[in-house]
């Protein structure tokens, strides 16, 4: 039992000492990947917008993309059959700036099971750029985005880049459920993964997707990724399988997204982002329940670790675990801190690792069940 628990307590302490030195190792690649020029003049790039029942949000956008400091862009917005304001608020905004137009998804045209991939495939044909900007409705974007974006791409000679914006959230438990995203930077070595790219370990948030239109046809795009929950996902892993240059940014300064008002709509959206990453099907159960138990045990660490200093005295041993725990909370601290997180949701690293579970556990049922995913009132199987 006593060997047990060595091993128990050296890998707690390995992950909590891992994640430190990986998250400030990849804080210092952002920060240098985002360390370039800003240009507010170089090619055409065409800004593709679903937009599906977006009459509080689109407006938002809008606004944010005409001001922008960089002028040659075009903007798309497909309207996807909306049922509000949205068709109105387009034809306004079309009327205000020549640079918009607004075309409407053909409902005889199920070109995917994805209604947003859907609507991108509909889209894509129309844009001219030589670099292409998927983003979302619900985003609002700085005036020096897009000059920010296209520099960093031009200067390390990128093929596609995504990050996190700014989550605008109000809901506390919404951001809890958000916020595991922040594995991706706890966990993964994006420092490694830009130099060794492997696609199990690549990621993308739908929310702002910049590629570089060349790159875009010679992947195939989104025609090649039928059957993706995803589309963020799926084009990015898609991307570097061709052997593409990637990379994540930090767009937390310079974009901002009211994603999810809820706590009920973000651990909606969020498991179905998890269920892309890893597919809910019948041979990822084992895999599944293993990557399940890690992530419990990870969150319940630190109470571990106060309850084995209480029971056994502080020994050599349960310090070594306190350490690893206390390295792991401020781990995500710093991660999070980094991407603009509020402080409550930094502090609350074990209770977003218990909803992130929690998330799985149910999507993994959903998707094995067949009931599927929802996006924008559309179910997703």
């Amino acid at each position: 039992m006593e060997i047990w628990l060595d091993v128990y307590i050296a890998l707690m302490s390995v992950i909590g000492i891992y994640a430190m030195l990986n998250v400030l190792l990849n804080i210092i690649y952002l920060k240098i990947m985002g360390n370039a020029e800003k240009k507010v003049e170089g090619p055409l790039i065409s800004v593709v917008i679903p937009a599906r029942n977006e009459e509080n949000n689109i407006g938002n956008l809008l606004d944010s993309m005409i001001s922008q400091t960089y002028r040659n862009i075009e903007i798309l917005v497909i309207n996807d059959q909306s049922t509000d304001r949205t068709g109105e608020i387009l034809e306004e905004y079309r009327k205000k700036d020549s640079r918009i137009r607004v075309y409407s998804t053909d409902p005889e045209k199920k070109l995917h099971i994805n209604g947003k991939i859907n609507a991108l495939l509909q889209i894509m044909p129309e844009a001219r750029g030589e670099y292409i900007l998927a983003t979302d409705a619900d985003t609002i974007h700085k005036a020096d985005c897009i000059s920010y974006a296209y520099s960093v791409m031009d200067a390390h000679s990128l093929d596609i880049i995504s990050g996190f914006p700014k989550e605008l959230c109000d809901s506390y438990l919404g951001n809890i459920c958000m916020s595991a995203m922040m594995l991706t930077t706890v966990f993964i070595p994006q420092w490694f993964i830009h130099r060794f790219p492997i696609p199990a370990a690549s990621f993308a948030i739908g929310q702002f997707i910049m590629m570089k239109r060349s790159a875009y046809e010679e992947t195939g795009g989104y025609e090649k990724i039928r059957g993706q929950i995803c589309d963020d996902i799926g084009i990015v892993r898609l991307f570097v399988r061709c052997h593409k240059k990637y990379s994540l940014v930090d767009l937390s300064k310079h974009s901002a997204c009211l994603m999810y008002r809820t706590a009920k709509e973000s651990f909606k959206g969020i498991e179905r982002s998890i269920a892309g990453v890893i597919p809910p099907k019948p041979s990822m159960i084992l895999p599944a329940v293993v990557a399940i138990a890690v992530i419990i045990h990870i969150a319940l660490s630190p109470a571990v670790a106060i309850i084995l200093a209480a029971v056994c005295g502080t020994s050599e041993k349960v310090l070594m675990m306190l350490l690893g725990a206390f390295l792991f909370v401020a781990a995500w601290f710093i991660a999070c801190k980094a991407f603009d997180w509020q402080k409550r949701v930094s502090i609350s690293s074990p209770f977003t690792l218990l909803i992130l579970s929690a998330m799985y556990i149910h999507g993994l049922f959903r998707g094995l069940s067949g009931k599927g995913f929802e996006w924008k009132g559309r179910n997703i199987r």
